[in-house]
Formats: structure tokens, C-alpha cells, sequence
């Protein structure tokens, strides 16, 4: 990868889209991982630092690696979207038996097909077969053969173009038959599992817990200034960033633990707390 600032041969350029907008930004990513317990301080118990282009899934192994090396082997592992792939959640059980919840992306070209999603499609593995919703039934699925692990399942063009609901499922208005990719079987029961148990008021109770690791990103950046590199390199910027969450837990931890009288003064003066953790 090409240097991009003469101030840090090691910074990178690097750009993410989220619900909140579009963010640019020259540097490296920090992961944390932080406690969820109810009647204890939650605590930052892991810090990991990489180049800026890397994604965050791409991180995950790694992150479940040093957990289980620490003994923090998490009951369950709450995770953003940026994490929760249909592959890592496998790979999280399979490999480190570490549950991951996170929401996996819905189907990127929905909008473009409202009639049928790939859920609506009976899977027969047996055959290696998908069958619509009216009852047509597709050849036998092939590899994709682009060096992933993907299955191609391609209905006949015929049957589509006499199907009323063409429109509606293929999204095209050229006669093609509906193209449907699929994940190997592990991988495809969990996302099917998954966007479906995402929609329900019960999933998200569940996952309404990540709302206080958004509030600990919010603090170690706008209280702590962790998103400005004091450093140059990536092995000083880690440095950094681990004494920016040692210095986190150490006001949270004084909070928890000092007296009431003491614990309300503490929280009328805001920047206290802000002060400490930088020093």
C-alpha cells in the first residue's frame, strides 16, 4: 500500500459508510473489547490496533485468539455489523466456541427484486437444488468458480418468462431467470437464521446492550482524544491507544468505588474525569 503522508510512513488512507455518513481518514483503526456485566463496572479488557484499510471482520480471529489466551472467553460476543458475517459467526463457534451476535447484512439488491428474497426459496441439499415459491424447481447448483466458496443456483429462463411474479422476483424486464447465489450449507443456515431472528423485538432487546459500547467509543474519542495520534507508527499509536483505555477504566473504576459523597461531586464536574484520564 502506498505511503500517504510524509508525517507516518505507516498511516494509510482509509474510508467507511455507515448509517451515520461517509468518514475519511488517514491513519489506523482501533478495535475494543469491553465487559458487560450488570452489576460491575464494564471495563476494556482488550485493545487492538491496525492499519486503517483493514476491515473490521478481518480482525475478529485474531481479537477471539488473545481473549481465549487472556481468559476473557466471552459468553457471548456482541459485535457491530462491521464484524457479523455469516463466515466469522461460524468461524467463532466452530473455532474459538464463542457465540457472536450481530446483525448480518440483508440482501444488498432487495429493493430491486420486492417480490421473492432468497429466504422465500425452499433449499434442498441433498439435491443441491432451490425451489421458488410458485414450485419451480432449479437445476443442480454449480461452484461459483471465482475463488470463493459460493454456489451459483440459475432457474431456467423458460419457466421465469411464463411466471407472473417475474418482475417482481428477478427484477429485470429482459427475460433472464432468477440468479441466486448461495454460501456453503454452514454459513447459509446461519444467515438465513440470522436476518430472520434480527427482525424480531426480541433479538434486538438482546442486542440492545451494544448502546454502551457505542457510549465507551463516544468517550475514549471526544473525552480521551483517541482518534488524534500523539505518535508515528503503528506500534506507538497502539501505546497510545492502550493508555487511553487504561486511563478509561480507571475513571470508571474510581467512580464505582469512591463514596457517594465523593461519587456526585465527581459527576458535576465532568471534566475532572477528562483530565485524569489524559494525565
Amino acid at each position: 500500500m502506498e505511503i500517504v503522508t510524509p508525517h507516518d510512513p505507516e498511516a494509510r488512507y482509509s474510508q467507511k459508510v455507515s448509517a451515520a455518513g461517509q468518514r475519511d481518514w488517514i491513519g489506523y483503526r482501533d478495535h475494543q473489547t469491553e465487559t458487560c456485566a450488570e452489576t460491575s463496572p464494564n471495563v476494556i479488557v482488550q485493545v487492538v490496533t491496525r492499519s486503517a484499510p483493514q476491515q473490521d471482520v478481518d480482525v475478529l480471529d485474531g481479537i477471539h485468539q488473545q481473549l481465549t489466551r487472556q481468559g476473557f472467553q466471552p459468553i457471548e460476543h456482541v459485535v457491530e455489523g462491521g464484524y457479523a458475517t455469516p463466515d466469522s459467526i461460524h468461524q467463532a463457534a466452530m473455532t474459538w466456541d464463542i457465540p457472536l451476535l450481530g446483525p448480518v447484512r440483508e440482501d444488498p439488491q432487495g429493493a430491486q427484486r420486492p417480490g421473492f428474497t432468497k429466504e422465500d426459496f425452499h433449499t434442498d441439499w441433498e439435491n443441491r437444488t432451490l425451489t421458488c415459491p410458485n414450485g419451480i424447481t432449479s437445476p443442480p447448483w454449480k461452484p461459483l468458480g471465482d475463488g470463493h466458496p459460493r454456489l451459483s443456483v440459475l432457474f431456467p429462463r423458460k419457466a421465469c418468462r411464463e411466471c407472473d411474479d417475474r418482475v417482481k422476483c428477478t427484477g429485470n424486464v429482459d427475460g433472464k431467470g432468477r440468479h441466486i447465489f448461495l454460501l456453503p450449507e454452514p454459513q447459509q443456515k446461519i444467515q438465513y437464521q440470522v436476518r430472520k431472528d434480527q427482525k424480531t423485538s426480541s433479538w434486538q432487546q438482546r442486542y440492545a446492550i451494544r448502546a454502551g459500547c457505542e457510549a465507551t467509543v463516544s468517550e475514549t474519542l471526544h473525552a480521551h482524544g483517541l482518534r488524534h495520534c500523539r505518535y508515528r507508527g503503528l506500534a506507538k499509536t497502539h501505546v497510545q491507544h492502550v493508555l487511553t483505555t487504561a486511563g478509561t477504566n480507571i475513571v470508571r473504576l474510581s467512580d464505582a468505588f469512591l463514596p457517594a459523597s465523593h461519587r456526585l461531586l465527581h459527576h458535576d464536574h465532568p471534566a475532572t474525569s477528562s483530565g485524569s484520564a489524559k494525565g
